[in-house]
C-alpha cells in the first residue's frame, strides 16, 4: 500500500500594518488669539483644555467663542481641529474653509485643512491644501510631512519620499517624518535605506511603539528574522498589552519553527483582543503543526464564526480534518473553500485527497486531473494522481505519474517511495530499489518494504 499524503497546509502570512504618523495638527501660537473680549478668553481657555487632552470640553469652549463672534478665525480653526480629532472630518473641513475665507494667509489653518481632507481620503484636495500651506511658509516641516502622507496614499510614492526628506531637512529630529519616510521606503522594498532611517528615529525616540513596530516590520521584510524577533520581543516586554505585536511575533516564531513560543504569542494576542479571526487562523496552524488536531479544528471554527468567507482558513480546516481521519468533514470544507475561490488548486487537491479517504477513487481522479489540466507543472497533483492510479491497480500509469511528479520536484521523498512501490508491482525490482534508496536519502523515516 503506498504512502498517502494529504494536501499541503500553507500558511498565508498577513502583511503587518505599516503605521503612518501623519499628525501635523498645528494648534500653536498662531491659533491663540490676542486682545481682549469674551470670545478671545474662551478661545484661549479652550486651548488650555486641549493641551490637557480634554478635546470635548475644548470644542465646547470654541463653539461658545464663535457664538460670541462667528467670524473669529482662530476659534474656527481650533474648532476644526477638535472636530477632526473627534472624527467629524466633514464639519472640520467646513470650519477650516470659513477660517481661510476670513484669513487666506493662515498657513496653519491650510495645513490643518490638509489633514482633515486626508482623513476624508480626499487625497488630491489634501495635497493642494498642503501645497498652499507650504507656499505661505516654505519652511513648514509639518506641512511637508502631511503632504508626503497624502502623496503616498494617492499612489505617488516617489514624491512622497521627496516630501518626507524635505521635512527632515527642515527638522532633522522630526521623528514622525522619519517614521513615514521609513514606511514609504519599506513599501517600495528599499529596505537598505528604510532600516537606517528607522534606526535614526529610534535613537531620537526609543520609546515610540509605532516606530519600533515599523522597524521590526522592515527587518522582517528584509529577511532579518532574528533581528525582527528581537525587536518584537522588546516591544512586548515594554508594551505587554500590545495585541498586534504579539500577533506579529507569533508569525515570525512560526516561520522559524518555534511552535511552542509561537502558540503562546498568538494566545496572548487573542487574550488581549479576542475577536481577531486572523490570529485564530494562525494559532490553529500552529496547533496543527504540533499535532493538536482537536485544538486546531476548534480554533479554526472560532475564527470562521467571525470570518466565514475566508477560503484559506476553510482549506486549512479541511487539512486538519484529513489529518484527523475525518474525510467527509474535510471534503465539506474543501468544497466551501472552492465555492468561495474557484481558482484554488490546493483546495482541489485537498478535495481529491478527501475523496480518496472516502474510497471515491473516480472522484479523486477527477479532482487531480482537473488541477493538472489547469497547472500541468503541479507536482502535488501529479503525485496524488499516481496514488489514485496505484489504488486502482493501474501500476504503469501510476509510475508515469510519479515520474512526472519527481521530474517537477526531485525532492518529493514520498513520490520516490511510491514509485518504488509501483515498480515493484511491475516486477522492475532493481529500479524499485533505486527509488526506495532515494526516498530514504530524502527522508530517513521511509525505509524500503521487506
Amino acid at each position: 500500500m503506498p504512502v498517502m499524503r494529504s494536501a499541503i497546509t500553507r500558511i498565508v502570512f498577513l502583511a503587518a500594518v505599516i503605521i503612518f504618523l501623519v499628525t501635523g495638527r498645528n494648534i500653536c501660537a498662531q491659533s491663540r488669539a490676542t486682545g481682549s473680549g469674551d470670545a478671545v478668553a474662551l478661545n484661549n481657555r479652550g486651548l488650555d483644555l486641549y493641551e490637557k487632552g480634554k478635546v470635548d470640553e475644548a470644542a465646547a469652549l470654541f463653539r461658545e467663542a464663535l457664538a460670541r463672534n462667528p467670524d473669529f478665525p482662530e476659534a474656527l480653526s481650533n474648532l476644526g481641529m477638535m472636530l477632526d480629532l473627534q472624527g467629524k472630518d466633514e464639519e472640520a473641513v467646513a470650519d477650516f474653509d470659513k477660517a481661510l475665507a476670513i484669513r487666506p494667509t493662515d498657513g496653519v489653518a491650510e495645513s490643518n485643512l490638509g489633514l482633515a481632507l486626508y482623513h476624508e481620503k480626499k487625497y488630491y484636495d489634501s495635497i493642494s491644501a498642503y501645497q498652499k500651506a507650504i507656499a505661505l511658509n516654505p519652511k513648514f516641516a509639518q506641512a511637508y510631512n502631511g503632504m508626503g502622507a497624502a502623496l503616498f496614499a494617492s499612489g505617488n510614492a516617489a514624491d512622497a519620499i521627496a516630501a518626507y526628506r524635505r521635512a527632515i531637512e527642515l527638522a532633522p529630529k522630526y521623528v514622525d517624518a522619519l517614521n513615514n519616510l521609513g514606511a514609504a521606503l519599506d513599501s517600495g522594498k528599499q529596505w537598505g535605506e528604510a532600516i537606517p532611517v528607522y534606526q535614526q528615529a529610534i535613537a531620537l525616540e526609543p520609546n515610540s511603539l509605532d516606530v519600533r513596530a515599523n522597524y521590526a516590520l522592515a527587518l522582517r521584510n528584509a529577511g532579518h528574522d532574528d533581528q525582527a524577533v528581537a525587536q518584537y520581543r522588546q516591544i512586548v516586554a515594554e508594551h505587554p498589552d500590545d495585541a498586534p505585536a504579539w500577533f506579529d511575533l507569533g508569525q515570525l516564531l512560526y516561520k522559524q519553527g518555534q511552535l511552542d513560543e509561537s502558540a503562546t504569542s498568538f494566545e496572548r494576542s487573542l487574550v488581549l483582543k479576542p475577536d481577531q479571526p486572523d490570529a485564530d487562523f494562525h494559532l490553529a496552524l500552529v496547533y496543527q503543526a504540533q499535532g493538536k488536531l482537536d485544538d486546531a479544528i476548534a480554533t479554526y471554527q472560532k475564527g470562521l464564526a467571525l470570518k466565514p468567507d475566508e477560503a484559506h482558513a476553510l482549506y486549512n480546516l479541511g487539512n486538519a480534518y484529513l489529518q484527523a481521519s475525518q474525510p467527509q468533514k474535510a471534503s465539506d470544507n474543501f468544497k466551501k473553500a472552492l465555492d468561495l475561490q474557484t481558482d484554488f488548486p490546493q483546495a482541489e487537491i485537498g478535495l481529491g485527497a478527501a475523496k480518496m479517504q472516502l474510497g471515491d477513487l473516480d472522484g479523486a481522479q477527477m479532482a487531480f486531473t482537473k488541477v493538472i489540466a489547469d497547472q500541468p507543472d503541479n507536482a502535488d497533483a501529479r503525485f496524488n494522481l499516481g496514488n489514485v492510479l496505484f489504488n486502482k491497480g493501474q501500476y504503469q500509469p501510476a509510475a508515469d505519474s510519479y515520474h512526472e511528479a519527481i521530474r517537477l520536484n526531485p525532492n518529493l521523498a514520498h513520490a520516490h517511495y511510491n514509485l518504488g512501490m509501483a515498480l515493484t508491482r511491475l516486477k522492475d525490482t532493481d529500479a524499485a530499489k533505486q527509488e526506495f534508496a532515494k526516498a530514504n536519502q530524502l527522508d530517513s523515516s521511509l525505509t524500503p518494504p521487506k
